[in-house]
């Protein structure tokens, strides 16, 4: 293991909220959301972000064969055409087999880029990690196990079926997939899933929170413009542990949301190095939203509620690495919220995602933040 102090990676592109390429601790590599410094559209713009990653890979002395997750956002309304071509450009980039891939259209991003790519990188895994279900045109996998960690690509169910029938599909595909690498459902970490924000569930598939039920993750449920084919409505992504099912905390605000949806604001797997925070906004017990409508002041809660849960669980403000923040509103609130993020993060050493979304889980609410802290040396 490497020196597990707290380092930033620079890169040429333009970043939300002035944040790193990427924070590094020890062996972990979180990027912000890299967009291209030229505009273009969607396909002069995604080559030029994995050219700047592959740029940033080199400099940093880490190979884009330790990347274990991709995830691409990107704006285009032809969704399944820009799918298409982001897999193809993938592909291209990544040696075969690559990491989990997951590509979701959404509502805008800053500067009003076309493409968005977020990576997370285990450096030095390349030759040991164990990758499942390759798939070459995109030069992803479905799967990576790293150690005692595992990495789920989004998961999607047969387009030609109901809402429902996708979410079991998915779930049905993810519990093979645990079995496969020798895990179950209570090894299970961190989730998220993005939903048609037009077809959103009234109520969650009772297959879905059964699934959830023997680990309490985190989970982050964001409404998207699209997940794929026009008739996908979910896609889902999970974080694993071997053997974590007996051996960890899972933290709870009072709030009867989580308990009724099985989930946890934060979760750490025994002593280990990384806390996961759940998608997390500025609604408290007794289901309150603080600050209704209003961007900055909830980007500024909903933090404090994400350094609650990362001290509680034993680290601390400064080991934080990585946020990601979904926003509605369009462009204006998305800056906006940016501009909150820089006011209330040290940013200079967080790697940072930005992401305008439709609609979030309730009217009032306009900011949902996910983040992630790695325990580092202080």
């Amino acid at each position: 293991m490497s020196d597990k102090g707290k380092f930033t990676l620079r890169s040429t592109t333009p970043l939300p909220a002035g944040a790193p390429a990427a924070t590094r601790v020890g062996d972990r590599i979180f990027t912000s959301g890299i967009v291209s410094d030229r505009t273009g559209g969607i396909e002069s713009e995604s080559h030029r972000v994995f050219q700047l990653i592959a740029e940033m890979a080199h400099a940093n002395g880490f190979s884009l064969s330790d990347v274990v997750r991709t995830r691409i956002w990107h704006t285009s309304p032809d969704g399944n055409d820009a799918e298409t071509l982001l897999k193809s450009v993938h592909g291209v980039v990544f040696p075969h087999p690559g990491p989990t891939l997951s590509i979701i259209q959404i509502d805008c991003l800053p500067g009003d880029a076309a493409v968005s790519v977020e990576l997370e990188v285990m450096v030095g895994s390349g030759a040991s990690s164990t990758r499942f279900g390759a798939d070459i045109e995109s030069s992803s996998s479905a799967a990576v196990l790293v150690d005692e960690e595992l990495w789920l690509a989004g998961q999607r169910g047969d387009p030609v079926g109901s809402r429902d029938s996708q979410v079991v599909q998915a779930v049905e595909q993810a519990s093979a997939m645990l079995r496969e690498v020798g895990m179950g459902a209570g090894d299970i970490v961190s989730t998220r899933h993005f939903m048609r924000h037009d077809t959103q569930f009234e109520a969650d598939p009772p297959e879905w929170l059964d699934f959830k039920k023997d680990s309490i993750p985190t989970s982050a449920g964001i409404a998207v413009n699209g997940a794929g084919d026009p008739d996908h409505h979910f896609v889902f992504e999970l974080e694993a542990v071997k053997n974590a099912g007996g051996n960890r905390t899972n933290l709870r605000t009072g709030r009867t949301f989580e308990v009724e949806h099985n989930y946890c604001r934060a979760v750490r797997v025994d002593e280990g190095e990384v806390v996961y925070v759940a998608g997390t906004t500025s609604i408290i017990p007794g289901e309150t939203v603080q600050h209704p409508y209003e961007v900055g002041p909830q980007v500024a809660d909903t933090l404090e509620i994400v350094r609650w849960a990362i001290e509680k669980l034993g680290l601390k403000w400064d080991d934080l690495v990585h946020t990601r923040t979904y926003v509605v509103g369009g462009l204006e609130k998305l800056a906006e919220a940016i501009e909150s993020l820089e006011e209330v993060l040290d940013t200079e050493s967080v790697a940072c995602s930005a992401i305008g979304v439709p609609v979030l889980g309730r009217p009032e609410v306009v900011v949902e933040i996910e983040a992630r802290a790695v325990k580092a040396r202080h």
